[in-house]
C-alpha cells in the first residue's frame, strides 16, 4: 500500500531551533513515542518505529539535498534492509511572530520478505491509517516538544 502524506505545522520556535531539532535524530525516540530507536548507518540513519504488530517499522534514509535552515530532501538507502521505503522533503520558512512555518510531504510504501506480512501489513494499514497516522502524529509530538522548550503550547496541525 503507497502512502503519501502532507503535513503543515506552525511552530512556535525559530526556524533554526526547528532545523537542529529535526536533525537531531538521535534525540527523537525521547520525545517520539512511536520511534523506538534511531541509529547510524553510514552517512544515512536507522529508524526503528511501532508499526503493526507483531512487525516493527524500519526504514533507512539520509539526505539528497540540503540547504539549512530551510530545505532537506530525503530517501530511502538503496540495498540496506529495512521494511518501509520513503522519500520526501522538508521546507522550513519564518513566519512573522519569529516562530517556523513547517511543511512536509513523504511519499513511500512498506514491503516485507514475506508475501503474507505484505498482505497483513497492507489490511492493517487499511483499517488502522498507518503509517500516515504515525507521521502525523509523530509530527504533533514533534511540535509539543518544541513549544514546551520554548515556553508555548498552542496547536495547530493540518493535514493536505
Amino acid at each position: 500500500m503507497r502512502f503519501r502524506e502532507e503535513l503543515i505545522l506552525n511552530i512556535r520556535a525559530p526556524r533554526e531551533t526547528v532545523w537542529a531539532a529535526f536533525q537531531d535524530f538521535s534525540s527523537w525516540p525521547s520525545w517520539a513515542k512511536a520511534i523506538k530507536e534511531v541509529s547510524r548507518v553510514g552517512t544515512a540513519w536507522r529508524f526503528r518505529a511501532r508499526g503493526q504488530p507483531p512487525v516493527d517499522l524500519i526504514w533507512v534514509a539520509e539526505a539528497t539535498e540540503r540547504q539549512a535552515p530551510e530545505f532537506l530532501k530525503f530517501q530511502s538507502v538503496p540495498g540496506v534492509p529495512h521494511n518501509l521505503e520513503i522519500s520526501g522533503w522538508l521546507r522550513l520558512s519564518e513566519t512573522e511572530d519569529g516562530g517556523t512555518h513547517l511543511e512536509l510531504v513523504v511519499e513511500g510504501h512498506p514491503h516485507y520478505d514475506s508475501p503474507l506480512l505484505d498482505k497483513a501489513a497492507d489490511w492493517y494499514a487499511s483499517v488502522f491509517g498507518e503509517p500516515n497516522k504515525l507521521l502525523k502524529v509523530t509530527f504533533e509530538q514533534f511540535k509539543d516538544h518544541l513549544e514546551k522548550m520554548h515556553g508555548h503550547h498552542e496547536l495547530s496541525v493540518s493535514t493536505a
